[in-house]
């Protein structure tokens, strides 16, 4: 059984439903969500099962809905003779380690942020047959700081295929295209804190003093109203586009010129690989968890977050404030690095055919069929 909130937006929810469609051929699987409600991802052949149990207000209301999905969980791990259950997002783990049968529990951590809640952690550690990381940093501070029973690395898989041959669809609006020929710099991601984007903003508005028709892009969910603010503020504006959420995203990232990523933190950030599989050169902040081990071999030796380093694969770069500032008139050393650094691959033409070469390669490293080898080994 794979276990998931919802299948609506977002990377968890991505890689629960591709999860499901690649296993779904290899063995006998239930997939079940707490509401297919805004549902978006393709899950066509596989059995599924809605609690239509979503989300509700208030603390009551939520203990309530919590332990209606366990009764309901636990009834149909009962009638599928469920052997394992692996499930995606906190609040999926919990209805799972709550819900066990005789099955084997697997619990995923997707983001490093969740090993901030060390409440949390311990309980799931404890409770928990297994602890799945999608990256090596995270199962190694998750073993070294909550002793669970067991734990896995599963890096999150890339369908490279099928992403090529969506980001050639021609739905692209034209001004997402670059102004006269001009660089395209995009990021992918909600609106939400962890993704930093008011660093990327600033960064980009030194960016379009040097070159003048720059564009920054960011695709994704969310109303983007203070950050559309930040960029009037920035007078970008009409260099900047939001996207909003798109059903089929990889058309707009086939766009940019060059990808970036600004988060405080992440597991393993799926936008970063599936740029790199378009060819797209990849400059990202070097965070917990994720970018330093899909951008260079030898990861272990540039865990350190201050420093700017070349890798084999991609451009890392200091980590930036967590603590969101909208102000205009304050630019911080890392957003001037960023930016710098923008301009330099920007202007050098050389230098972002060997990136965009390079990233391509490294992509198939995650391939859908390495992460079916890999989970089939641990089932």
């Amino acid at each position: 059984m794979l276990l998931v909130a919802l299948l609506d937006q977002g990377g968890l929810e991505r890689i629960c439903a591709l999860t499901a469609k690649l296993l779904s051929e290899k063995c006998n699987l239930t997939l079940v969500v707490f509401s297919t409600k805004g549902m978006i991802y393709d899950v066509s052949g596989v059995e599924l099962v809605d609690l239509n149990l979503g989300a509700k207000p208030g603390m009551f209301r939520k203990v309530f809905t919590l332990w209606k999905r366990i009764k309901a969980i636990k009834k149909i791990k009962k009638e599928k003779e469920t052997e394992v259950t692996y499930s995606f997002g906190p609040s999926a783990n919990l209805a799972n380690i709550y819900s066990k049968v005789g099955d084997e529990i697997w619990v995923g951590i997707r983001g490093y942020g969740a090993l901030e809640d060390a409440g949390s952690m311990k309980r799931l550690c404890k409770k928990a047959d297994k602890v799945v990381c999608c990256s090596k940093v995270m199962e190694r501070d998750v073993k070294k700081r909550f002793s669970p029973k067991d734990t896995a690395c599963l890096y999150n898989p890339c369908d490279v295929e099928s992403i090529r041959r969506l980001a050639e669809e021609n739905i692209v609006p034209g001004e997402c295209l670059g102004a006269d020929g001009g660089p395209v710099i995009a990021s992918m991601g909600r609106e939400h804190d962890v993704k930093g984007f008011w660093h990327l903003l600033k960064a980009f508005a030194l960016v379009q003093k040097e070159i003048g028709n720059a564009r920054l892009m960011i695709i994704g969910e969310g109303n983007y109203k203070e950050y559309k603010k930040l960029a009037e503020e920035l007078h970008v504006q009409n260099s900047v586009i939001f996207t909003g959420v798109q059903k089929n995203p990889f058309a707009y990232l086939q766009c940019a010129t060059v990808y970036v990523l600004t988060s405080s933190s992440e597991g393993f950030p799926n936008a970063l690989v599936e740029a790199m599989a378009l060819g797209k050169p990849v400059v990202s902040v070097n965070c917990k968890s994720g970018p330093a081990e899909i951008l260079t071999e030898h990861f272990e030796e540039h865990l350190k977050e201050e420093e700017i380093y070349a890798g084999e694969y991609g451009l890392l770069l200091p980590v930036m404030n967590p603590v969101k500032n909208l102000d205009s008139e304050t630019v911080e050393k890392e957003e001037r690095i960023l930016a710098k650094e923008l301009i330099r691959i920007l202007n050098d033409k050389e230098c972002l055919a060997k990136m965009g070469q390079c990233a391509k390669v490294r992509s198939e490293v995650f391939s859908m069929e390495r992460y079916v080898e890999e989970i089939m080994k641990m089932l």
